[in-house]
């Protein structure tokens, strides 16, 4: 009897602990930061990839959405073969599982092309199943990373609305600059309850980033009321191009470069703004199924 009473207590405590977990993994989720411009050419799937990369290399786990629905890249910037989408999923063909391929450092990436573009046109029963499988993975990373496209269009500005963090990467000229504060204009005067952080990319020196972002911070406070957060600037360095051309990212081959050190600081600052290094919390807006939830509602 003692023995039998011993194995109910035994289950009894591994059934509690299981729960537990379980508990705890629900509430865990995956902070989804948004990467767009007002133009292109910008470097804004540059930065997202090696943003990304960079978290990895800390030890995070990041899985990377490729949602530029005209100019797909990602798996070609790394030399990357690709098979199949999300749209693949809306057919009941693939899994997320099946159509999410493997980059450098444990980096997951979803790869883009006509799926992204064609969730604005989905029925009801094909969204929830897009729905069901991205919620599957929250809280099995720490940053979902999403590279959009540039500008204003309206799946852009779904995806940035529904973010939790926006990152605006703009460079020093003119026309990419007043791209930048129109793309920030149209998320603020939707009430955008997020963080909204710029990158200035392609500076010609420290002075220069450190200028630029100063400057379009200002503005945004005095005109849109909005508040900019500047995580900080790259430098514009031939190594960068060189990265491109050999289908890798300048923070894995040029690991002590003044651009790769830019990202780094970067990455701190995100890290540090976001008040977290691993998964947090679930809050009201966190989370991989808030996005999509919130995704869901604007392009329906």
């Amino acid at each position: 009897m003692r023995d039998q009473a011993d194995r109910l207590r035994e289950m009894a405590l591994n059934l509690k602990q299981e729960i537990e977990a379980e508990i705890r993994r629900d509430l865990r989720y995956s902070r989804v930061v948004v990467i767009s411009s007002g133009k292109g050419g910008v470097g804004k799937s540059t930065l997202a990839l090696n943003l990304s990369l960079n978290l990895c290399a800390r030890g995070m786990k990041i899985i990377l959405m490729d949602a530029d629905m005209g100019l797909a890249n990602l798996d070609v910037m790394l030399g990357l073969v690709t098979k199949f989408n999300i749209y693949h999923i809306v057919q009941q063909k693939k899994s997320m599982e099946e159509i999410t391929i493997s980059g450098p450092e444990g980096l997951k990436i979803i790869p883009g092309g006509s799926g992204i573009s064609e969730l604005a046109n989905l029925e009801n029963t094909e969204l929830k199943r897009i729905l069901v499988e991205l919620r599957k993975l929250d809280g099995a990373y720490d940053y979902m990373i999403i590279d959009t496209g540039a500008g204003i269009s309206k799946s852009v500005m779904n995806f940035l609305l529904a973010a939790e963090d926006i990152i605006v990467i703009t460079t020093p000229e003119p026309t990419a600059i007043t791209d930048a504060y129109s793309l920030v204009k149209n998320v603020a005067k939707n009430s955008f309850a997020g963080s909204i952080y710029l990158v200035v990319n392609k500076v010609a020196n420290d002075s220069e980033g450190i200028l630029v972002a100063e400057k379009f911070k200002l503005v945004c406070q005095k005109f849109l009321s909005c508040e900019i957060k500047p995580l900080g600037h790259i430098v514009n360095e031939p190594l960068i191009g060189e990265g491109i051309r050999r289908q890798k990212a300048f923070v894995q081959i040029y690991p002590r470069s003044t651009a790769t050190r830019n990202i780094n600081t970067i990455v701190d600052r995100l890290i540090e703004a976001s008040g977290q290094k691993s998964p947090g919390l679930e809050s009201k807006r966190g989370g991989i199924r808030y996005f999509i939830e919130k995704i869901a509602g604007l392009v329906k």
